[in-house]
């Protein structure tokens, strides 16, 4: 199943090749038709927070033109790239509520369930730009329970040709991001079937292998400027600061400092290429031994506003291991950070594949992780809407604390299907059933924490209410 990783890659550029050639014959046939044809206007995605009840509860004349977070991102920053829109809402507050039951099969049945409320902020203007997401609330089992709290944000500044970014993700659960809730992760739980957030993943500590339940926080600060070289060309600089630390014994707590630089160029309106630099510094509470990693990639992004959103950076990877006790030792590997969103008239296609050095998710110290996430969502008619997901990860570890430790590697997947019947716009029933793996291939481990192989079920039915839209200027 480790080839799964490799094909997904080869997939994800089998994809963006076909893309132009589609675009090309659809080209042609409009000029071969010379009649006037009445053009229906596209609904495009959602910008910042993707909140469905925004573009569906707008008030008649409230659209402005507003050039939305997504289409203006340089390759080498910080920020995902987004499908956003060039006409949509520029300043808007939309709160919702979710709630979900689950039962979930592994070693026994247990029973689940999940009550959130959630705030997205969207205010841009000609020089500023903030994007606010917020999620608050509670799970409960006959297990335990535990709060749930994630945020993102981020404020852009724009001043001639320099700009400025600073931004903060920070999540309190009780176990992985990675297929959250057995949905296929938090995301889905609030009614959006997107992943990611508004900062890169490479920047927010690494949680793909799945633990018991215990509590943790993750929290990434970075600050980016940006330089305006020329109309085409753009350069930037950025820091991070990341953390990942557990409530419970036998977890590895970690931090990791981070440095990107880049020059961007772009080729034409929807095309841009880019240089990047980027070196991570990782280090564990209470032990002497940490990693350096030092990347060179070379970018390519494509961009259609509402349609296509693709990225691919990738090159050499310097790993070097400090204070080992076996003797500090340096090693070359590649590290890939890519991602396509593309939407056609009832189906969108989410698809992201990275290989990085990482942190070791709380269970390693420090690991190579190849991990690949995949989202399909189908419209079936005006009131019902279904997806799929599916996210695979592998983590082999780099740092052994003791000479008589074999490499572990970890091999974890998780699988989601939902169903979702609307009862009014923003307002939603959902049923799904997701299921997830953790594999551990070892002789030997290094933490406590360590298990044998692992599956479990989850049934879930629940629901999305989202509250009109507050519009402000």
């Amino acid at each position: 199943m480790a080839k799964l990783i490799h094909s997904c890659g080869w997939a994800l550029l089998a994809v963006i090749l076909s893309v132009p050639a589609v675009q090309a014959q659809g080209t042609d046939s409009d000029k071969n038709d010379k009649r006037e044809q009445p053009v229906a206007p596209y609904a495009p995605p959602l910008p910042a927070g993707k909140t469905s009840v925004l573009y569906m509860n707008l008030p008649q004349g409230a659209t402005e033109e507003t050039q939305i977070a997504g289409n203006n991102r340089p390759l080498s920053g910080v920020q995902e790239p987004t499908l956003g829109p060039a006409t949509a809402i520029g300043n808007f507050l939309v709160p919702s509520i979710s709630g979900m039951s689950q039962m979930s099969a592994s070693s026994a049945p247990a029973g689940y369930g999940y009550l959130l409320g959630s705030l997205d902020l969207n205010r841009v203007s000609e020089r500023s730009e903030l994007l606010l997401r917020y999620t608050g609330g509670a799970m409960l089992s006959s297990y335990m329970n535990s709060a749930i709290q994630d945020i993102d944000f981020s404020y852009n500044f724009r001043w001639q040709r320099w700009s400025l970014l600073v931004g903060d993700q920070a999540s309190y659960l009780s176990e992985s991001s990675f297929g959250f809730g057995g949905i296929g992760g938090l995301e889905f739980l609030k009614g959006n079937s997107q992943f990611g957030s508004f900062l890169n993943g490479y920047l927010t500590p690494n949680q793909t292998i799945p633990t018991i339940m215990v509590p943790r926080v993750s929290n990434t600060v970075v600050s980016q400027i940006e330089y305006k070289v020329s109309p085409r060309s753009s350069w930037t600089a950025s820091g991070s600061y990341g953390l990942l630390n557990f409530f419970g014994a036998g977890f590895v707590n970690s931090t990791d400092t981070g440095f990107k630089t880049g020059y961007n160029y772009e080729l034409s309106p929807q095309s841009s290429t880019a240089m990047i630099y980027r070196f991570d510094d990782f280090r564990y509470t209470y032990l002497p031994q940490g990693i350096e990693n030092h990347v060179v990639q070379l970018g390519y992004a494509r961009y259609v506003t509402g349609r296509l959103s693709f990225r691919i950076a990738a090159g050499p990877s310097l790993i070097m291991l400090r204070a080992v006790p076996t003797g500090s030792g340096n090693s070359l590997s590649w590290a890939v950070d890519s991602a396509l969103n593309y939407k056609l008239e009832r189906t969108t296609f989410l698809l992201s594949y990275d290989h990085l050095v990482t942190g070791g998710s709380g269970v390693l110290y420090g690991a190579q992780t190849g991990q690949v996430e995949a989202t399909i969502q189908r419209k079936l008619s005006p009131k019902w809407q279904a997806s799929v997901s599916m996210g695979y990860a592998t983590n082999r570890s780099l740092l052994q604390i003791a000479p008589n430790l074999s490499t572990q590697n970890y091999n974890s997947w998780y699988a989601a299907v939902r169903f979702n019947h609307q009862l009014r716009p923003g307002t939603a029933l959902f049923v799904a059933y997701g299921a997830r793996l953790e594999a551990q291939n070892a002789a030997t481990c290094g933490t406590p924490n360590c298990t044998t192989n692992f599956i479990s079920h989850e049934i879930s039915a629940g629901f999305n209410f989202g509250l009109r839209p507050i519009l402000f200027h």
